[in-house]
């Protein structure tokens, strides 16, 4: 069972090596970051609460209380959030990939 994992493993390997060889070695191009057009993650320092609520778990009441914590110290870092009374780690881990500062 072993060896046949390990035959598959390098099947699967020259495979790979065989078809960088066939396309010149050139793959899909890097991408990189994502442009700020690119970007659609929420930015927490201007977002109104319109655009707050549509986080998940994120209601009127919480979104209001976002736009209260940044006038009073704006987010230095996406996990600041956690400053705002009703918005725990839980919250935090929900919203983290859809939150962004700048």
């Amino acid at each position: 069972m072993r060896r046949l994992l390990l035959c598959m493993v390098a099947l699967c390997a020259l495979q790979s090596v065989q078809a960088s060889a066939t396309d010149g070695g050139v793959g899909p191009p890097d991408q990189g970051p994502p442009t700020v057009e690119q970007d659609t993650r929420i930015n927490i320092n201007e977002a109104g609460p319109e655009e707050l609520v549509q986080l998940p778990g994120i209601g009127p009441a919480r979104a209001q209380a976002i736009v209260a914590e940044r006038e009073k110290r704006r987010f230095r870092r996406i996990e600041d959030i956690i400053r705002v009374p009703g918005i725990g780690r839980k919250t935090f881990g929900r919203i983290r990939h859809s939150i962004r500062v700048r």
